[in-house]
Order: C-alpha cells, then structure tokens, then sequence
C-alpha cells in the first residue's frame, strides 16, 4: 500500500497524468451535482429567472415571473438556457453553469502554478482547491458565486501570463485578449465587480512587484475593443428598451448595494475569517506557515505574492459592505489554495516520503469525505423545497392552468412544475414595505412593465373577482394552512399536498358551481 501510493504520487505528476487528472477533477465537482433539490431562495430565484427566458422566449431580458429582472446581468441565465436546451431541464442541468466555471478554474489555476513552480505545487494546488468545501459545494449549487469567482480567476491568471510573458520575450497578445474577454464575461457574471477586482489584483501586483510598466500590455486596442465588444450590447440593448435601466443597475443594484445597510445579512467586518478559514480546512490551517519571515525569503515567496494580493484585495473588498454572503469569498479560494500548497511542499523540503503521502492521503479521504457528507446531510435537511408539488401538477394539470401564489412566492415551483403562465401573486399590492425580498424585487420589476404587473401582481380583493371573469380555467393556489380561513372558495376544500414547511396546494375550477356560489349574478 506504501508504495502504491508513492507511484499514484509519482505518475500524478508527470505530463502525461494531465488529462487524468482533468477528467477525475471534473467527475469530482460534478458527481453529485443531481442529488438534491433546488434550494431556496438562491437556486430557486436564479433557476426561476433562466426558466421564465426559456419559456417565454425572452433570450436577452431575465424575467421573474414574466416581469424583466435586472438584478443581476444573464451570462448564468444564458448559460442555463443553452444547457435546457442540450440537455433537458433537471437540477444538475441548471447546475451546469457553476459546474463548468469550478472546473475551468481549477484546472487554469493548476496549469499557471504547473508551469511557474513545477508540478508538485500544482498538484498539491488542485487537490487542495478541489476538497476545500466552500469550493466543492459552490460547485454544485446554481447561483452566480462560482460563475463570477471563475471569470474573475481566470482573468487573473490570463492578465498575469501575459505579463510574464511579455517579461520574457515571449509572444503575449493571445492571454491579453484572454484576459479582455475573461473580464467582460466577469461583469456579465455579477457586474462591474468582474473587472474592478481582477483588474485591482493585476494592477497592485504589477506595482508592488516593480512591473508597472507593464501595465500596458493590457492597453492593447484590440483587447480593449474586444472588452467592449463583450459588456457593451447587452447593457445599451436594455436602456434601449427601458430607460430606467442604467440608474436602477448601475445606481440601485451596484452601488447602493455596495454602500448601504438595508439590505439582508448584515454582518460584522471580522465575517469572512472564520468563513474562509473554517470552510476550507483542514487546507486553510497549513496557510499558518505565512507567517514565518522564511517563507517569503524562499522562491516560494517571491511567487506567492500575486497570490496573497489576490486573496487580500477580494477578502478586504467584500468585507467593507454591511450585507455579506457566505458566497461572496468564493473568489478568496483559488489563491489561497496556492498558498497552503506552497506551504505544504516547503515544509515536505523535497523529500515526498511514504509517510508524508500518507500523512496528506489520510487528509484528503477525510475531507472528501467530509465533501459528500455535506452535500448529503444538505440533501435531507431541505423542507420548502416545491418538487413534489411541480411534479403533482405537472402530472395532473394541463397547459392552461394558472398558479396563483398567495402571500407567498415559490420560486422553484415554475420550474418543477413547467408552468407557461405567470402566475397571480396576491399580496398586500402596493402597500408593501421597503424590504429586501421577493415582493419587492417584484415591485421593482413592474416599473419596466406596468402592464403586465397589473395582470400577475393581485391584492386580495382583487382576486376572486379576477377569477370570476373566468371560466372553467383550473387555478392551483398555493399558500399555508391559514389560506382555508382567508378564501371562502376554500371552506371544505382538501388540499391536493401539503408540504413538510405546510405549505399547502389546492386546485380550483371556475365552473358553473364555483360561480354559482362566488361571482354575483
């Protein structure tokens, strides 16, 4: 066994171990991408709004229940579309996108450290990067953290080939352009974060490492042009359309979200270093080695400068707005998964003996283990979750049928269910309180379309006399159990399913008994 494991180490880091290694990566970060639910809100919004594109033919506007969406820019959205399209509409489908920006990180990050501090950095660098469980779990979850932390990467590590390359001689303008569209992807992820951030990392690297005349290599027309011709399209085409559009993006969703306290998870400045540090160990307790002065004499430290500007620049920046997310540090990561790995092998000093494979072997079972566990505990503890509710009305119902949401919005059960309707929303419309939820991200939404806010968005007076106007149209309300007393339609009425967080469906038909006894003559 001791010796297998010294060859398993061994021909991991020859060239040829490279499409291997690809591929067990990939298989890794994917393999339980189909085990559970779409969890909510996150999932379920982001999903949701890739799902309102696709079945209402909007390819360029988000929607959220057929009302334009702009609080976030479509590359998720676009990438989940085109992944319905090839290959069917599933949770790990609409995973995809995340999938794909994890792997494509990984392994660029471990081809830069491959090629600048040898390959048993670079593997040491994967496997670390791959267990951390922040990064394995953003892996797998659809939202737009590891998609924007991938493009971010990326043109960080494209920006900084470039620039060595361009040191030695070498021919550079390929990872320019690279690094240009890297950028523009970025600020389709998540906004002008895309190029601020890896653009403030390449930049305080190049002026603290002496290289600032280099900056220019990022100058380059034909890379600027292809930047704008990247960002530029879709945001004209939306103030084209609705000219609201710049002062709420730009204005309300990147700058007041940045700058302001009102909006949810408001945390403390220290936040993210118990979430980095907890949710990347046991990799993130070998980073204790950087602050041993030696370190930073080595070779090791003379290359990990980029690394640690690029983990502090992104640790600092998103520590400074009140609102934090857990997935706001997934760009912290890949950088300080290079640093423990260069910890790592300075302390092995070149000697790879039996008992330090074993040592990290026993490591990496325990946390890919860890991995799974999680992924699996997270699989049983979800309980508002509208899977069985889709799939009932998927089932029974027909094209025609209408969702109607009352005092609540699920945002996972269009999805499940395939609904080609919007569905009636009925709630305290439009007295609603500021807030930093789903009823008012759909306020926000009707100022770009009244018209189509009047017809979904519903006060509760409103509703059966809306219903009335109808006939014989099956409606499925979903609400709690205090819906029974709220409808008088309802009194003696079973729900079809009742979920474990008592949310509670039940189907409705405008016929003539309903009319009869509900619609004055």
């Amino acid at each position: 066994m001791k010796n297998f494991l010294c060859r398993l180490w061994t021909l991991s880091l020859q060239p040829r171990a490279l499409p291997w290694l690809a591929l067990a990566t990939g298989f890794w970060l994917g393999c339980l991408s189909w085990l559970r639910p779409l969890h909510l809100p996150d999932e379920g919004r982001y999903v949701g709004v890739a799902w309102d594109m696709t079945r209402f033919d909007s390819p360029w506007v988000p929607l959220m229940n057929g009302l334009p969406y702009f609080h976030k820019p479509p590359l998720f959205y676009w990438l989940d579309e085109w992944s319905f399209a090839l290959l069917g509409v599933h949770e790990w489908s609409a995973r995809l996108p995340s999938w794909v920006a994890a792997w494509s990180t990984a392994i660029g990050l471990y081809l830069f450290v491959r090629k600048y501090r040898g390959a048993e950095v670079a593997t040491v660098t994967l496997l670390v990067l791959v267990t951390m469980p922040l990064f394995y779990g953003a892996s797998q979850y659809a939202n737009l953290d590891m998609l924007v932390a991938g493009m971010m990467s990326l043109t960080v590590l494209a920006g900084a080939e470039a620039v060595l390359r361009s040191e030695s001689g070498q021919a550079y303008r390929a990872m320019t352009l690279a690094a240009a569209a890297g950028a523009g992807l970025a600020i389709l992820s998540k906004g002008l974060i895309g190029v601020v951030l890896p653009g403030g990392v390449l930049f305080f690297w190049l002026v603290l490492t002496g290289r600032w005349r280099k900056i220019g290599v990022f100058l380059w027309l034909p890379a600027v042009a292809l930047f704008l011709l990247v960002t530029v399209p879709w945001f004209v085409a939306m103030q084209w359309r609705y000219p609201e559009f710049f002062h709420y993006y730009f204005i309300v969703q990147q700058y007041e979200r940045f700058v302001g306290e009102s909006f949810n998870n408001t945390q403390p400045l220290w936040f993210y270093l118990p979430v980095i540090f907890g949710m990347s160990l046991p990799w993130s307790a070998w980073t204790l080695g950087l602050l041993s002065p030696a370190f930073w004499k080595s070779d090791a430290g003379k290359t990990s400068v980029l690394m640690l500007i690029w983990f502090l620049l992104i640790a600092v920046f998103f520590s400074i707005p009140a609102s934090k997310l857990i997935g706001y540090a997934v760009p912290t990561l890949p950088p300080l998964a290079v640093l423990a790995a260069e910890v790592i092998v300075r302390a092995m000093g070149g000697k790879w003996s039996v008992h330090v494979v074993r040592t990290l072997s026993i490591s990496f079972v325990a946390v890919v283990i860890a991995c799974l566990a999680g992924i699996g505990v997270f699989r049983f503890i979800q309980s508002d979750s509208a899977r069985g509710m889709g799939a009932l009305v998927a089932a029974q119902g027909t094209p025609d049928d209408i969702f109607i949401y009352s005092h609540s919005f699920p945002f996972d059960l269009a999805f499940y269910s395939g609904a080609r309707h919007p569905a009636w929303v009925v709630d305290d419309w439009p007295a609603i309180p500021v807030g930093d939820n789903w009823r008012n991200e759909l306020l926000d939404a009707t100022r770009f379309s009244p018209a189509l806010g009047k017809e979904v968005m519903v006060s509760f007076t409103e509703l059966i006399p809306r219903m009335c106007q109808t006939t014989d149209r099956v409606f499925w309300l979903r609400g709690d159990q205090w819906e029974a007393g709220r409808w008088s339609f309802l009194e003696g009425l079973a729900p079809v399913l009742q979920q474990a967080d008592d949310g509670r469906l039940w189907r409705v038909k405008t016929d003539a008994a309903f009319k009869a006894r509900f619609c004055p003559a």
